[in-house]
């Protein structure tokens, strides 16, 4: 009996010692289910990380039955704990028409959140709301801002939104040459939108950026 006991014992210690990143590097080895005890157990203890795995868990519904409802209550605790990434998924949760949360209001009010916590897919999101006018008005200036924010954290989608906004003029005077150089590594890591950019507006003539130099952003 005592030795049963000393065994459940060092079986939850062993647990409890576990880190995030321990069993996310070991995800296949432990197995989904043996994963998500171990997640649960981090999320019990305010580890947002793990609270952020469960909701992708549920929401893939590859390994697991598909709960939307799951993923959006573990999304809602690691918000409440000021995520940034969180927020950026409740937002994209609320943005899919398939769950029963979708409103573009409350996925674009979670982004702005996200945004100010510096999360750069929700910056660049928010720059392609402004670019199409959902929910709010189009500001093409902005966008830009938003898109910039993002991309000098290295957001290669942001680099191509960008690329984008100066091959067309949006909210930016027209510069072929800052576009090429948005665009450039985008197009080298096969980002379908850059390489489109790249195409659409035969970016490979203007290598240099010809505009004039102020202390502009001008390549990422």
């Amino acid at each position: 009996m005592k030795k049963t006991i000393v065994a459940l014992v060092v079986f939850i210690n062993i647990l409890n010692a576990i880190s995030f990143e321990e069993v996310k590097n070991h995800e296949k080895k432990y197995g989904i289910l043996e994963a998500l005890s171990h997640y649960r157990n981090l999320a019990s203890k305010n580890n947002t990380k793990a609270m952020i795995e469960i909701a992708k868990i549920y929401a893939n519904g590859k390994e697991v039955q598909r709960s939307f409802q799951t993923s959006y209550e573990y999304l809602q605790k690691a918000s409440k704990l000021n995520d940034p990434e969180a927020f950026y998924l409740l937002g994209k949760l609320q943005l899919n028409k398939k769950t029963p949360y979708y409103n573009l209001v409350d996925a674009y009010n979670s982004f702005i959140k996200s945004s100010k916590l510096n999360y750069a897919p929700a910056q660049n999101i928010l720059g392609v709301f402004l670019v199409n006018g959902v929910v709010i008005e189009k500001d093409f200036k902005m966008a830009v801002k938003y898109f910039e924010r993002a991309s000098k954290q290295g957001l290669i989608e942001a680099q191509c939104n960008l690329a984008f906004m100066y091959a067309s003029g949006k909210g930016v005077f027209p510069n072929f040459g800052r576009a090429h150089a948005f665009a450039k590594k985008g197009k080298e890591l096969g980002n379908k939108k850059c390489i489109k950019v790249w195409k659409d507006y035969n970016l490979k003539k203007y290598p240099e950026d010809k505009g004039w130099k102020f202390n502009f952003y001008n390549k990422p």
